[in-house]
């Protein structure tokens, strides 16, 4: 079950009220204990002390159906009948709520999933309600949770990193309500099976070089290197003799973070750099939902790769939303639901990264970036990254639709040898399974006096796809891996 809800997406503001009164409120200046406090001890339905009977429980639980059928949306709501079987499963869920045998520290330690799992089930659901009711106890699981640790009486200092999930857990919670609209349930369906293509077509790293009879392709997580970047400073105005770029204003950032903060961003990096594998990076990362630290930004929102020189290649026209799937090949791009990504660019929950605007040939860079910002006018509050070789736009290209311009910075010696290490890493979890490694295996940037290449990217210095042994990459009986030799660039050697 998903700790946020199993899909449903109950805000804090909308909930907490209510699960306050299943429970005696201690309030602030309430005196401290170093003893956990039984969950029995603390609901308010039961015992001398009670201040909610029968009648109030089964309606505060009908208010919880209400408020969760009002998030489902007007076409996801269930019916006035499967909502009041809802309410008789939840009034008794609740109830049993007072016959756990815990304390909240223990609680707090099973999490949401877990404590729902420790509630009785009804068990005797009709289909309609089966399908809701763990996402409705889940959601009121966690909000009780956290009602559980903001208790004065709370032993936070044993329980200091579960406080700081659960409250992450509800800041999240809140920002996908406020961010993901009531959705259909064929939406829903087909943003799940989209999100599983990226994750597929994304998480492969392909290097050029080294094999000669197979392309050389592994997890993107086993071998990606986190790069960075910092702001490129195109207004100010230069005297003869200064460099032609002032130092940058802000110091370098992860490149991962590009869009935090910001809406819309236009990334230059040298070939080679990292911007594609940083595009397939973002959508990766989108897919999954994950909340990193610093990553929120990407919440809730579904990632469009849209490669310049495929939207173009045999004279196409660029495409327009609706067609997005389409022109990148997605394999199911006919099942998509009628104006789904419209629905999706409307409400600003797009991140679109638009790769490679130096592949466009020069005549029809100013068509593209009227396609751009037509785009921009008719949905804007979306995620825009947009990727170009330093030289291929002038410097205030798209600094009047609002663009951020960044630039990669150079790998460093540091960096130049995590990604050798992490080269060697991603071809030993190659599909042939591991292998014992061998002295000839070692990395050449673990050996002493290694020198950096002098490319901004060690991918520079791979033989381009074509080359032949003479070109210097030489195959040995059980390695997938290159073997600097004399006739690679001197930069490998």
């Amino acid at each position: 079950m998903d700790p946020t809800g199993g899909g449903l997406r109950l805000a804090s503001s909308a909930i907490a009220p209510l699960i306050k009164k299943l429970f005696h409120w201690d309030g602030p200046g309430a005196g401290l204990t170093d003893k956990p406090v039984r969950v029995s001890a603390l609901v308010s339905f039961r015992g001398e002390t009670r201040t909610l009977g029968e009648r109030e429980l089964r309606k505060l639980a009908r208010e919880l159906v209400a408020r969760a059928a009002t998030a489902a949306g007007p076409h996801e709501a269930p019916s006035p009948d499967v909502q009041e079987e809802l309410t008789d499963a939840l009034t008794r869920s609740l109830r049993d709520l007072g016959e756990l045998d815990m304390d909240d520290v223990q609680a707090v330690r099973l999490g949401p999933e877990g404590l729902a799992a420790r509630i009785a089930h009804p068990g005797d659901l009709s289909a309609a309600a089966e399908a809701r009711y763990d996402a409705l106890l889940g959601a009121v699981c966690l909000h009780i949770l956290n009602f559980f640790t903001q208790r004065s009486t709370f032993v936070a200092r044993t329980l200091t990193e579960q406080s700081r999930d659960l409250d992450r857990l509800i800041r999240t919670v809140d920002l996908l309500a406020e961010r993901i609209p009531a959705r259909s349930a064929a939406d829903t369906a087909f943003e799940e099976r989209y999100a599983a293509h990226i994750l597929t077509k994304h998480n492969r790293l392909t290097i050029y070089g080294l094999d000669l009879y197979q392309t050389g392709t592994w997890p993107l997580d086993a071998a990606y290197l986190s790069l960075r970047t910092t702001e490129r400073d195109t207004g100010t105005r230069h005297f003869p003799g200064e460099p032609e770029h002032a130092p940058a204003p802000n110091p370098p950032q992860p490149a991962e973070r590009a869009l935090a903060g910001r809406e819309r961003a236009l990334l230059r990096g040298e070939a080679g750099s990292g911007k594609t594998t940083l595009v397939q990076w973002l959508a990766l990362t989108t897919a999954r939902q994950e909340t990193a630290d610093g990553m929120t930004h990407l919440l809730g929102r579904i990632p469009f790769v849209l490669p310049l020189r495929t939207l173009t290649r045999g004279g196409r026209d660029l495409p327009s939303p609706d067609a997005f799937l389409s022109a990148v090949d997605c394999p199911f791009h006919a099942a998509q639901p009628a104006g789904w990504t419209d629905r999706v660019l409307t409400a600003g929950r797009g991140l679109l990264l638009i790769d490679g605007i130096d592949e466009v040939p020069e005549e029809e860079r100013e068509p593209t970036r009227r396609w751009l910002r037509d785009l921009l006018d008719a949905y804007p509050g979306n995620l825009w990254l947009v990727t170009s070789r330093p030289s291929a736009v002038r410097d205030d290209w798209l600094a009047g639709e609002g663009f951020t311009d960044l630039a990669l910075t150079r790998m460093s010696r540091e960096d130049v040898a995590a990604f050798v290490h992490r080269w060697h890493r991603a071809a030993e979890a190659d599909a042939h399974g591991p292998r014992r490694r061998t002295p000839r295996d070692r990395p050449r940037s673990a050996l002493p006096h290694h020198r950096p290449p002098r490319s901004p990217s060690p991918l520079l210095t791979a033989p381009r796809p074509g080359h032949t042994a003479g070109s210097g990459v030489r195959r040995r009986s059980g390695s997938d891996r290159p073997r600097c030799g004399s006739h690679l660039p001197r930069s490998c050697r």
